[in-house]
């Protein structure tokens, strides 16, 4: 069982990681073309509108969530009749949540001139753009309950598959029709087909993949289960809604106080952090559904010393990427498409703060979710969406776009990221957090101390142009890294992970000798 959960997340990260760059890649195309043709205005209003959806999408009350996690030990234990009871359940709340989701959506619309503070200068109606952007998310609600079975199955590669092949071709089709005919309506239109093609070829798969789910009747489930997954379903409602507004508000807030231009020049740094939170998040979320499957057969031992070891390796990239970011954003941006697209350094500080804020707290993130710890700390996000709300509208207007950025960091710090680890390590563990909460500040602590190294490093590099930034770059990286192998090389967490990949590209290599 160790060595298939090893091998399922070598192939989950392998795969999301491969796919990914290419969608970066194709992602970067579209946008400098986006911004050639349509501009900054454009860029704000697909901002605005992502996040106004992100926040519609509490209706989804944290049912898949809740029902992954019913999943992992029937799969474990090959219960056919339980998967297809949680499956149906999903089907029929799905239904409805897509349903909810467009006639709430349509509710929004007579608050529009209060959330766009400036009018765009835009040919389109700005009406019908956010009804496009409604439809594509409302339609994702029919069809995509069936990939939750192959998730829950640590085969989450298979979903990337299909994924990254649409969004290669809807990206390469909204490059192609904006560069020939600048028409911002028919690049919404080619993403919402893609959206209904991808949902119905993953449900066809699991289909495939699962024949029994349409063989004989389906059971209702017990009511003693059915009350367990509705009352984890309560719980992830308030978990939900509280983290849906902590962070989906940033560029609602960013509108509303300082204008939709600002929201487009935030989109081009949300472009960056998004593709290497896909690089990375690729590889963190190749261990979900195994830490699911763990923490359904495991020891408190074992799931612990998992736990450490995803930790380090988080802390570790998220770290690197943290500092790469605040190092080099706005020269990467600069580079790309120009000056005139830039925030000051305070906003980048705020802007790479709440990435790393966010993207470590991931380890003690999914242990909570996959131990099915959802009543326990539901209210922690809904204290952080109000905190951050209050601190938000506050420091944005005293201190600008930076301010909104910060409290956001502030909300989750003093909220989520006290509660998780508790809730983990005395539910899961049954021990004290301390631990988890000292190591948090220690690589923090450690991060900031490597950021001033690598800033005095590149101070001496005085190469102008891009072949100055690639040097830059390739130097900080390899440095970085170096020294980070090297202070942690016999620390035990390292040293298992060493020993892991060993082991993975040995069967590797034996497997291919062998043909």
């Amino acid at each position: 069982m160790q060595n298939s959960r090893t091998a399922n997340t070598a192939k989950n990260a392998s795969f999301g990681l491969v796919s990914q760059l290419i969608n970066i890649i194709l992602s970067f195309v579209s946008r400098t073309i986006f911004i050639y043709v349509l501009g900054v205005e454009y860029l704000g209003i697909n901002g605005l509108f992502t996040n106004i959806l992100m926040l519609l999408s509490f209706a989804e009350l944290g049912i898949g969530n809740a029902i992954i996690y019913g999943m992992y030990k029937p799969l474990a234990m090959d219960d056919k009749e339980k998967i297809k009871s949680l499956m149906a359940l999903y089907a029929k709340a799905y239904k409805a949540i897509g349903l909810f989701v467009f006639i709430v959506g349509l509710l929004v619309i007579p608050f529009m001139d209060y959330i766009i503070k400036d009018a765009p200068n835009i040919n389109e109606s700005i009406i019908l753009i956010y009804i496009l952007f409604l439809l594509n998310t409302s339609i994702s609600y029919f069809f995509v309950y069936k990939k939750s079975i192959i998730t829950a199955d640590q085969k989450n590669y298979v979903v990337l598959f299909y994924q990254q092949l649409f969004k290669i071709g809807q990206t390469v089709a909204q490059i192609m029709f904006l560069w020939l005919t600048g028409e911002y309506l028919i690049f919404l239109v080619i993403q919402i087909i893609t959206t209904l093609l991808n949902n119905i070829y993953v449900s066809r798969k699991a289909d495939k993949m699962y024949p029994f789910l349409k063989e004989g009747k389906v059971k209702s489930l017990e009511k003693e289960e059915q009350s367990s997954i509705f009352a984890n379903v309560k719980a992830l409602f308030l978990y939900k809604f509280g983290s849906v507004v902590l962070n989906g508000t940033d560029n609602i807030i960013i509108s509303a106080i300082i204008g939709i231009t600002a929201v487009g020049l935030n989109s081009n740094y949300v472009l960056i952090i998004t593709a290497l939170t896909a690089i990375v998040g690729q590889i963190m979320n190749g261990f979900t559904a195994s830490v699911g499957n763990l923490n359904a057969v495991g020891t408190k031992e074992t799931k612990e010393r998992a736990f450490n070891k995803i930790f380090f390796v988080s802390a570790w990239m998220y770290g690197f990427c943290a500092v790469g970011l605040y190092l080099f954003f706005n020269k990467l941006i600069v580079l790309w498409i120009g000056e005139a697209y830039i925030f000051s350094d305070l906003v980048v500080f705020a802007i790479v703060l709440h990435f790393y804020v966010n993207s470590v707290h991931f380890t003690a993130y999914t242990y909570r979710v996959t131990m099915g710890l959802f009543v326990q700390g539901r209210w922690a996000p809904l204290a952080a969406a109000i905190i951050n709300v209050i601190l938000s509208f506050w420091l944005g207007s005293t201190i600008g776009i930076a301010g909104i950025f910060f409290a956001t960091s502030i909300a989750r710090l003093l909220t989520t990221g006290i509660v998780d680890p508790i809730l983990v390590y005395r539910n899961g563990f049954e021990k004290s957090p301390l631990r988890y909460y000292f190591r948090y500040f220690f690589f923090a602590g450690l991060f900031i101390g490597l950021y001033f190294l690598m800033k005095l490093v590149v101070s001496f590099i005085s190469i102008a142009g891009l072949s100055g930034f690639i040097i830059e770059v390739v130097v900080v990286s390899l440095l970085f890294n170096i020294i980070m192998a090297a202070i942690f090389w016999k620390y035990q967490d390292f040293v298992e992970i060493r020993k892991a990949i060993t082991t993975i590209i040995k069967s590797k290599t034996n497997k291919r000798s062998s043909l």
